[in-house]
């Protein structure tokens, strides 16, 4: 395929008028979602430079999207990161269809190219709705060819006191289809969600129930057996892992997990927890190679706080996030705890943003790595549609190993700008 045929092609929404639901526009409906927002007419073109660059691109017109992006990063490694997502969509009477196509590339020491068409659809008859997606990855991993597929179809009876819906996927990975059907129950404010993997020879159940209003959503989870990965499922540019295609399976003894959401106006606060006890878990070895690992009992906690803030010509928006986790044995690279937080600040035609990541300590392959935090800064000026900035990236000039072998680079800068206009 050679390296030019990466930089790529796409995926995602267009939209336009839709058929009848006369059904569905009365209820309240979370999952699978059918609602397609109203079309927007923007493109964003964004270009910067210096020991850092890249560049992305972003076009919305009606039923067309367009995405892609490069970059050249520079924090620990020399690392292009690129993707790239294409779509249109068809609205025929009582057919919504959009096909599109994703790519990504990843160049460390190993190159790893992935291009995936796919297609989403919807069928709207009374009193059923069908919906669904197929996508076909073809990877490139150091000049050997892997292929996986994934598919969905869910099958929705709107005019049926409470909207029950069954839902059959299935991933195609390792030269094996690995088949999935979960069914949903809507009992007013209760959504239930009930289901398992077919034919892994193991019990495998799912069970979720969800309690949602517009200012609360509560989410309760209990799954067991087999768990199937899929590389575009796995795949994590951040860390320095040799992949391969298939990804070994994982399997829980027992996962529960418990999350509660709040939101009032533009503010919005989650806390959730989980435990899970794995037969078999993916670990990072040797060499970065993927190994399963035996045996395993893992406890996360998380805390997420989002507020935003507008007074005249002053906005304010802030995020951060909070991550306890604990194990009785060995993950690697997984540390205790992470904060990570993000600061936005518009004051005019002037912006400011940061982002600040603390990680504690952590087992790597062989040693145990230090923590560490980084910081970023942004600031710019917007001018009508065009905006100018500069970036200082790790201001603090952090040198600690992150992974082994692999050491931030330093502080670095670069400057660039971005143009968005809709039309």
């Amino acid at each position: 395929m050679g390296d030019i045929a990466i930089l790529y092609v796409f995926l995602l929404f267009g939209y336009d008028s839709i058929p009848p639901l006369p059904d569905l526009s009365k209820i309240e409906f979370l999952e699978p979602a059918l609602w397609i927002e109203p079309a927007e007419r923007m493109i964003r073109i964004n270009g910067f430079a210096g020991q850092v660059y890249g560049v992305d691109f972003g076009l919305d017109f009606r039923s067309f999207l367009a995405r892609g992006q490069f970059n050249r990063n520079n924090e620990w490694d020399s690392t292009d990161i690129g993707s790239a997502l294409i779509s249109y969509a068809i609205t025929l009477p009582r057919i919504w269809v959009k096909p599109g196509v994703r790519a990504q590339l990843l160049r460390r020491h190993g190159d790893y190219k992935q291009i995936a068409p796919g297609l989403e659809f919807t069928l709207f008859t009374s009193p059923l709705v069908a919906t669904g997606m197929l996508e076909y990855s073809h990877w490139l991993i150091n000049d050997n060819n892997s292929r996986e597929a994934t598919g969905e179809v869910s099958l929705i009876f709107d005019q049926v006191t409470f909207t029950p819906s069954m839902t059959i996927s299935g991933i195609y990975t390792g030269k094996r289809l690995k088949p999935s059907l979960v069914a949903q129950l809507n009992i007013h404010k209760f959504h239930l969600n009930m289901g398992s993997l077919i034919k892994t020879g193991f019990p495998s159940p799912y069970v979720s129930v969800r309690y949602s209003e517009p200012w609360i959503e509560v989410v309760t989870d209990v799954q067991a057996g087999v768990k199937h990965n899929t590389l575009a499922q796995y795949f994590k540019p951040e860390v320095p892992i040799n992949y391969t295609i298939d990804i070994p399976t994982e399997t829980l003894k027992v996962a529960l997990a418990l999350s509660m959401e709040f939101n009032i106006h533009e503010q919005s606060f989650t806390m959730g927890g989980s435990y899970r006890e794995w037969l078999y878990r993916l670990n990072i070895g040797e060499n970065y190679d993927i190994t399963p690992t035996r045996e395993i009992e893992e406890i996360k906690l998380e805390i997420c706080a989002k507020n935003i803030l507008r007074l005249n010509n002053v906005g304010l928006s802030n995020a951060i996030h909070m991550q306890y986790i604990t194990s009785d044995s060995t993950i690697t690279f997984l540390p205790d705890i992470v904060v990570y937080d993000t600061l936005e600040l518009g004051i005019g035609f002037f912006e400011l943003s940061t982002d600040f990541r603390y990680v504690s300590q952590r087992d790597g392959i062989e040693k145990t790595l230090p923590r560490y935090y980084i910081i970023n800064t942004t600031v710019g000026l917007r001018l009508s549609f065009v905006k100018i900035y500069f970036t200082a990236h790790n201001i603090t000039d952090e040198n600690s190993e992150i992974y082994d072998d692999y050491y931030f680079m330093g502080r670095q800068y670069s400057g660039g700008v971005e143009i968005r206009q809709r039309f």
